[in-house]
């Protein structure tokens, strides 16, 4: 009801009070997610006079009682009680009626709701749908996805920088460990990078091997299977002097997923480029905050020689492990920085930047594809992912303007 009293879903012409005045709709307010009546600051004409203030919603009228709205002050300036069941009047505290309205919803916009959240995993009820959007109403909702996704990331980097006492240094180190998870085991690096500070890797980076014994001893991955004793002792070693010394505890149940994990995203490939990263670009934090073109700071990421964990050398990254690096840590890096410093213009050009990289290739961008969305840059591909994680996943179909855009034609169709 709310939905549809918001969104003007029923007929329009010749509405009546239940007590038979003319009622015209002028403003129906702003919906309110906190206590008190459901909308504020609507407008309504009845009969010749007009009203501004409040609009509280029930299925029955008799609903305000139930819900012990008649001795709380905040319904007092309630100037429309908007019900499915007239089942009693209302009264003010002066014994005046509240005019109500009887707003009939079509029974088929539930059924249609219903047909687009209840979907199973890995399907897109919406998809007829979609086809049916002009391409700009889609461009337009796709931009604004974008730039969702990617104030989300901000504001996440901008909880760790409080954190870190506003070290931009030490949050841009956490969220590249967090990006190095590639979603799977993004947790465990997260939580590995805040318990062992960037400046302690730092002051150590001439040798790879303290770096290494430090991250692998707080990862709790001590001992390697496929390293010699003689190096497990001289990592276990070093960890162990090294945790003394700077006071540092391992995190418990970091809980690390191998079994569904590639090789090359396996953590301990990924905590050796981090060593590399660490010990042969010391400058990596801040080149992200400041890069100035996508083609140098994947140089800056895929450093030339790579740690070794148990002796072996590591490969370097693929490109679209390099691409979801970008994606996922250093442009919302790079754009929580310029927002932060009032920099509005570069933080645009910033998120402009996605557009250059290629979209990536996941089953969320490829059920959209096959629905007839072009995706041809990481900004449409993130878009796709906020979508589907935010509205499809959280069944906000009343939120998507896809989803509104269905129902809307859904119920004015069915008037």
């Amino acid at each position: 009801m709310h939905y549809v009293w918001a969104n003007r879903l029923f007929p329009q012409n010749n509405l009546t009070t239940t007590d038979g005045r003319r009622l015209q709709i002028i403003n129906p307010g702003f919906i309110n997610n906190d206590a008190g009546p459901d909308f504020f600051n609507a407008s309504v004409i009845i009969d010749d006079n007009t009203w501004v203030g409040n609009i509280e919603i029930h299925v029955r009228a008799s609903d305000w009682h139930r819900h012990h709205h008649t001795d709380d002050p905040a319904y007092r300036n309630v100037i429309l009680h908007v019900v499915d069941i007239d089942d009693q009047p209302i009264y003010r505290d002066n014994g005046e009626v509240i005019p109500q309205f009887v707003m009939k919803c079509n029974p088929t916009l539930n059924a249609s709701f219903h047909s687009l959240a209840d979907f199973a995993t890995d399907t897109l009820p919406c998809a007829g749908a979609i086809a049916k959007i002009p391409n700009i109403y889609l461009t337009d909702w796709l931009t604004a996805l974008g730039y969702e996704r990617l104030h989300d990331k901000a504001d996440r980097i901008a909880d760790i920088v409080t954190d870190t006492s506003g070290d931009w240094n030490e949050a841009a180190y956490i969220t590249l460990a967090r990006a190095l998870g590639f979603g799977t085991n993004a947790e465990p690096f997260q939580r590995l990078a805040r318990a062992t500070p960037l400046r302690i890797l730092r002051r150590h980076a001439d040798d790879p091997l303290i770096v290494e014994s430090i991250l692998l001893g707080q990862a709790g991955l001590l001992p390697i299977q496929s390293a010699t004793d003689d190096y497990n002792r001289r990592l276990a070693t070093e960890y162990a002097f090294f945790a003394t010394k700077f006071g540092i505890k391992q995190p418990q149940s970091l809980g690390w997923k191998f079994s569904r994990t590639r090789p090359q995203n396996s953590p301990y490939r990924r905590i050796s480029y981090l060593v590399a990263l660490i010990c042969n670009q010391r400058d990596f934090t801040n080149r992200m905050l400041s890069f100035d073109s996508i083609d140098d700071v994947k140089a800056m990421l895929n450093p030339p020689t790579a740690a070794a964990i148990g002796e072996t050398p590591s490969a370097a990254l693929s490109l679209s492990s390099l691409n979801l690096l970008v994606i996922n840590a250093v442009i919302p890096l790079a754009y929580a920085y310029a927002c932060y410093n009032g920099e509005y213009g570069r933080a645009r050009t910033i998120a402009e930047m996605m557009q250059e990289i290629k979209p990536e290739s996941n089953r969320f961008t490829a059920m959209f594809a096959a629905a007839g969305i072009k995706i041809g840059s990481a900004f449409t591909s993130q878009a796709i992912v906020q979508l589907r994680r935010e509205y499809c996943e959280k069944r906000k179909c009343l939120y998507c303007r896809i989803g509104h855009r269905h129902l809307s034609a859904c119920s004015l169709r069915a008037q």
